[in-house]
């Protein structure tokens, strides 16, 4: 089963940019979306090409969003809110018997981490809703870069939104807690390569860039992960989309 995860900053902007194309190419069994920015309504009425089709949505129009597009009909799928109301639309997840998949877009702290309490109390509450027994598979944009060689001026940015201790150290504490390998990392201990990058001062032409978007796996299946990659050649959104192929028998 091929996954494919992608922020595409606004699904219908993202169709207007040949996503059909890349999907044609890619052929993933499933593809989770972040910041579809539609409403479900809406994007029912998008051509999408996918058998299966599953959208949590925000209440706030043209904000947030993700959704999960398979051709592998999943048992179950459940559009998750977290810390309360307004329901944001940042997590869903499909339940496909050997593993559950989630589809996640996590808060930004915003500039002067106006929104870093709001933040860490969405991290605890993914915590507490993940369950660490199972066999889970989170993919998406988390807006934290983890480590220092997962952005490209880690001095410059150290306490900035995306990069604060706290946002870092939450993200080290989903992966504890939860019992969770970031498997491309662990493949690719010393590699820089990035998924995202600042639409200002030519940041993605000079590789000035973050990485923000993850496939988290259950220790438990790694063992049944093959290739996963960040496809950083294209186009269509200031996100990278990213690959992880599990070996089903």
């Amino acid at each position: 089963m091929k996954i494919v995860s992608w922020n595409v900053n606004g699904l219908r902007s993202a169709l207007s940019k040949n996503l059909a194309g890349f999907l044609a190419e890619a052929k993933p069994d499933v593809f989770c979306v972040q910041e579809t920015r539609v409403g479900a309504e809406t994007a029912e009425t998008l051509d999408i090409p996918f058998k299966y089709r599953y959208y949590h949505s925000a209440e706030k129009p043209g904000y947030s969003g993700v959704a999960i597009f398979s051709n592998v009909e999943p048992l179950d799928v459940e559009g998750i809110p977290l810390c309360g109301s307004p329901d944001e639309g940042r997590l869903i997840t499909a339940d496909f018997g050997n593993f559950k998949l989630s589809s996640i877009y996590a808060p930004n702290a915003q500039d002067g981490l106006k929104r870093i309490a709001y933040k860490r109390a969405w991290n605890a509450a993914l915590i507490r809703r993940i369950s660490s027994g199972g066999k889970n598979i989170l993919c998406g944009d988390f807006n934290v870069a983890h480590n220092d060689i997962d952005i490209a001026r880690p001095a410059e940015n150290a306490g900035n939104a995306g990069f604060s201790e706290g946002e870092r150290f939450d993200f080290s504490d989903i992966l504890k807690k939860l019992d969770l390998s970031d498997i491309w990392r662990e493949r690719n201990p010393g590699k820089i390569q990035y998924t995202w990058w600042s639409y200002r001062g030519g940041a993605r032409r000079r590789n000035v860039g973050w990485r923000i978007d993850y496939f988290l796996v259950s220790r438990s299946i790694v063992s049944e992960i093959g290739d996963v990659s960040i496809l950083d050649g294209v186009a269509g959104s200031d996100h990278a989309p990213l690959t992880l192929v599990v070996n089903r028998d």
